[in-house]
């Protein structure tokens, strides 16, 4: 929990009004509203993500809120990022936040930084914050906040979305992992340009981004830290991945750490040939169903674990060169841990079905 010392804080009677339904809550009540109301959350990026975390955090009682975000507001933004309207068109976001925030709750205290944060700024920027809500959308950014809040001490809540699927954890909380540990810099992910995205999906990983931030600030509840949560829109699932620490890593996640990687060539090449491969599709049923690399069989990333599958690709891998793939990478290089802790040897395909021809 954030501000243990609050001996000297107190509640207005307007605040009291408006947080009724907070006091009457079992370990919360008055002294976990006291805590939001001294301390200090930064967004960064105030777009799909960053917009329904800011509303609730606002709402929530939060005392201090900063918003990094340099953009201006166009129309295709309109149908996810819930804080503008199409009267906002043109204006820049951090403006336009702030006036729309300050009505909801004028005595939260609101600042905005209309620039982009990189490497000159990011220390400066983060210093006065208690936590920090990656709400980003590339990976320059996101490497950026990892290793500003590790020289910071500072928690750094994560949260990403793709098409159907979103991704959320807690980094660098109580000497648990960071950002780096789940993608290691080896890895060299790459953005993707005009990425997809059902609408609803940002508004719910971004609420339990700021569900994460409330629980960590008033010491209630149990935090994400070790863990990857995905949530799956197309059938309403979620579920845990714990992520090993780099710093206690054992000899089995060297192996993932380690893993070989192929690329699409390497891959033609093989079939060309008529190499003995296995082609793991670890996508969403519908979204093989749609379309596949040729002769893959489809288990999704939350079937891999079940002993059954795991025995079935152990039996594959010991007379065949076994391929998995995602769309991209995200999903494939959870898969690959998961496996390596398994220790069956496989490959994975370097920026997956994106790359497929």
């Amino acid at each position: 929990m954030l501000n243990p010392n609050l001996n000297k804080e107190y509640l207005l009677t307007e605040e009291y009004i408006n947080y009724a339904r907070h006091l009457t809550l079992d370990k919360f009540n008055e002294e976990g509203q006291l805590r939001l109301k001294n301390a200090k959350i930064l967004v960064i990026g105030a777009g799909g993500l960053g917009c329904p975390a800011i509303i609730y955090l606002v709402l929530s009682g939060l005392g201090h809120l900063g918003i990094i975000d340099h953009d201006i507001i166009s129309k295709s933004n309109l149908h996810r990022q819930i804080l503008y309207h199409p009267s906002n068109i043109e204006q820049l976001k951090s403006k336009v936040a702030k006036e729309n925030l300050k009505k909801m709750n004028p005595q939260c205290k609101i600042t905005t930084y209309c620039e982009k944060i990189h490497e000159k700024n990011a220390k400066q920027l983060i210093k006065n914050y208690d936590i920090i809500l990656d709400t980003s959308d590339n990976f320059d950014t996101r490497y950026l906040i990892d290793d500003i809040c590790n020289k910071l001490h500072k928690v750094h809540i994560y949260g990403a979305i793709e098409n159907f699927e979103g991704h959320i954890s807690v980094f660098n909380y109580k000497n648990g992992p960071r950002y780096s540990d789940l993608y290691p810099h080896y890895l060299q992910l790459k953005d993707k340009l005009c990425t997809g995205v059902l609408n609803v999906l940002p508004g719910i990983i971004g609420i339990l981004q700021a569900t994460e931030a409330i629980k960590i600030i008033t010491g209630i509840g149990k935090t994400l830290s070790g863990y990857l949560l995905i949530y799956n829109s197309l059938d309403l699932s979620f579920k845990k991945i714990k992520i090993k620490n780099i710093k206690h890593v054992d000899k089995v996640t060297n192996t993932y750490i380690n893993s070989k990687i192929i690329d699409i060539n390497n891959l033609h090449k093989y079939i060309q040939k008529n190499h003995k491969i296995s082609i793991i599709d670890i996508r969403q049923k519908i979204e093989f169903n749609k379309n596949h690399i040729t002769n893959a069989f489809n288990i999704p990333l939350k079937k891999i674990k079940n002993k059954n599958n795991l025995e079935l690709i152990k039996k594959l891998s010991s007379t065949n060169i076994v391929i998995i793939y995602c769309s991209h990478n995200s999903r494939s290089i959870i898969a690959s841990e998961l496996l390596s802790r398994e220790q069956i040897k496989h490959y994975r395909l370097k920026d997956g079905f994106s790359k497929w021809q």
